[in-house]
Order: C-alpha cells, then structure tokens, then sequence
C-alpha cells in the first residue's frame, strides 16, 4: 500500500499490533542526552524509537531544540513511530509535544492504516488543522486559527477519552479548535504515535500521560501531597500546566474549587 506524504501528522492510536515492544505510559523525554539519547545519531532503536521511512531519517540535533539540549529532526518524508501501551483503566490520555516546521503546500492526507484516534495537519497555508472524525475512517479538516511562523515551537496538547471516542487539541495551551472532536476510526485504546514529514520538522518535549484526578501534584500517584497541593491552591489559580489542571479537577466539573479537594480526600479514605 503506497502512503501518501504528509506534513507534521499526529497520528495518535494505532488499533493494530506494532512490532516493536510498546512501552507503558506515561512516557516522557526531551531528546535529551540525559535521557539516554545520542547527538548526531539517527533515532531508530534509541528508546524504542522507530524509524519507518526509506530513504529519509531522523535525527537527533543539538542545533535546533525548544529546551534541553536536543531535539529529533525530521527529514522531508521520514516517518517516526513511538509504540505505546496503556492500562485498561486508562481511557483518557493526554499526548503532548513541541513540533516546529513550515508545513506543507499538499492538501490534507493520510493513510488509512493502521487506524487513528487524532490527527493533527501543519499546513503551510492554512495553518494547523484537526480532523473532526465520523468513527469509520473519514471526517472534516477544521482550522484552529493559528498560522505557522518558520523557527517557531508548537505545544501541541490532545485529550483523548476512548470512552466516548472524543479529543480535543490544544495550541499553546489555548484550546483550538473550540469544539471537541470525534476520532477517525473506532479505536478503544492506546498503542502509539506517529509523525509524519512532508517537509524538515522537529519534534521536543514529548509526553503521553493518562488522566488520574487527584493527582494534583502530577507525580502518578493519589495521596497526602495531593493534598497540601490544593490546600495550598484551592483554585488552581497557579497551576498552569493542562495535564495538572484536569488532575486537580477531581469532580470533573470543569473548574478547580474546594468542593475537589473534599473530593480528594474521600478519594483517599476510601482506598
């Protein structure tokens, strides 16, 4: 099957088995050499990192990164792919990384295997878009309003609930576009990403965690320092980071008050 080219694509699920080993969430890395990565070395084989493309690769560069001291660089047409797992009981994940590049002139595309939750389109004309999936493999491009500037870094941010089959993208930590978003194909749980690169493009900064309300203080677990995290914010006016943010919204209401750190605490008694 010939895969058409794509510009950064954030393809996020993949419904069929994967050949590398997939690796649990949640998952994080800067590229970075502290986390294990090689300067100046392609990223297939590093941390379970693949390289899909013939004729293309990835790189990691110390050259051009958004913090750390690297960053992968994508050549025109290479693919990556992380394998990723997540536990039953995590059917909400955030996904989350930093993508600079200019985009492509080609209309949106992509191939229609393996199957998708969220894709993500860097457009050189019409900016970054979101596909608004039917569940059977289709759906609309909808715009998020942000245009691409060459040189500049992306936080991409995407809420995934494979319970209702829902995500929403966040750009720069501004939700964009407003609406959620259906995913393109019937896809129930996490098994990885994939970029793709019709043009040069680097990827930093990358995440996958899934949604644990409670965790206030984002360390993966639910206890005490939860706690004195919003005891000592119970607005959640200084929590900033979006993954944190939808933690400490234990009651799930859409904003952070007292009545989530009652939540919280019955949460932990009844343990």
């Amino acid at each position: 099957m010939m895969i058409k080219k794509l510009s950064i694509t954030v393809l996020i699920i993949f419904a069929c088995a994967v050949a590398m080993a997939q690796v649990a969430i949640p998952y994080k890395t800067g590229f970075d050499a502290a986390d294990g990565f090689t300067a100046g070395n392609t990223i297939n084989g590093q941390d379970g990192w693949v390289v899909l493309s013939q004729g293309a690769d990835a790189t990691i560069t110390n050259a051009f990164k958004q913090s750390g001291d690297q960053a992968v660089a994508l050549e025109a047409n290479s693919q990556i792919d992380k394998p990723l797992s997540a536990k039953p009981a995590e059917t909400i994940v955030w996904m989350e990384g930093y993508f600079s590049g200019e985009g492509t002139d080609a209309e949106p595309s992509f191939p229609a295997d393996p199957a998708a939750s969220a894709i993500v389109f860097f457009s050189k004309t019409n900016g970054i878009q979101c596909l608004n999936g039917n569940g059977t493999g289709g759906g609309s491009w909808v715009p998020t309003g942000v245009s691409l500037v060459k040189d500049q870094w992306y936080k991409i941010s995407i809420r995934q609930d494979y319970t209702t089959k829902k995500w929403k993208c966040f750009v720069n930590g501004a939700q964009a576009p407003a609406q959620e978003l259906g995913f393109r194909d019937n896809v129930t749980t996490l098994h990885g990403f994939r970029n793709f690169a019709d043009t040069p493009s680097w990827l930093d900064t990358f995440r996958v965690i899934p949604v644990k309300k409670g965790d206030a203080n984002l360390d993966n677990k639910v206890d005490a320092a939860d706690i004195v995290t919003l005891v000592s914010d119970p607005t959640g006016s200084g929590i900033t980071d979006l993954i944190q943010k939808d933690n400490a919204d234990v009651d799930n209401n859409g904003a952070i008050s007292s009545a989530d750190l009652a939540a919280l605490v019955n949460k932990i008694l009844a343990k």
